[in-house]
């Protein structure tokens, strides 16, 4: 139900989303690692982003079941540990990774659901065991924030690493579609190549 309202809700201009969504985007690169986290916030809704070096995904997949070349699948994307939270006193937040987009040099991607994932791993044979540790790791393809929730995960954009996009983030709050955009995010770099 609340995809198909997600749905109808998108299916109206976007002018009509409501304003006051804009928030500053803060980033911090760690002196020690070199590795940045991007911080929005919203009026009512904050997220973090933290870039993951391909090779913490591979060792982190690797350690929950995964053989090197299906870690290796999932390393060659852009993965980054995500903090979602929500600061509206007064009500819920709905957020569906469906409706965000990222704009990068291979043009307008979703971040990629677990569904997507989940078909892939059962017809790659992946364990069971394994395929559930891979849901969990990853921050859930929809979600309510009651006041004062937060959440954490990781979230996999089909793009290469060392990628630089934009993200389109796009939540429900009071029965109104908001958006806000996070420009110029970059996935952490391979060096293995």
């Amino acid at each position: 139900m609340i995809r198909v309202l997600a749905l109808l809700a998108l299916a109206t201009p976007m002018a009509s989303a409501s304003a006051g969504t804009a928030g500053a985007v803060q980033a911090h690169t760690d002196a020690t690692s070199g590795l940045t986290t991007w911080t929005w916030q919203g009026e009512n809704l904050s997220l973090e982003l933290a870039q993951l070096l391909p090779d913490q995904t591979r060792a982190f997949f690797l350690g929950r079941g995964f053989g090197p070349k299906d870690a290796e699948v999932i390393a060659r994307h852009c993965v980054f540990q995500a903090v979602l939270r929500n600061h509206h006193p007064g009500g819920p937040i709905e957020v569906d990774l469906h409706d965000w987009s990222s704009q990068g040099p291979a043009g307008n991607r979703r971040p990629r659901p677990d569904q997507d994932w989940q078909a892939a791993w059962a017809q790659r044979e992946i364990p069971e065991a394994a395929r559930i540790a891979f849901r969990w790791a990853l921050f859930p393809d929809e979600h309510r924030f009651e006041p004062g929730d937060w959440l954490m995960g990781m979230i996999l954009f089909d793009h290469r690493p060392g990628t630089v996009f934009d993200l389109t983030l796009r939540w429900r709050e009071g029965g109104a579609i908001h958006q806000a955009a996070l420009p110029d995010l970059q996935c952490a770099g391979d060096p293995q190549g």
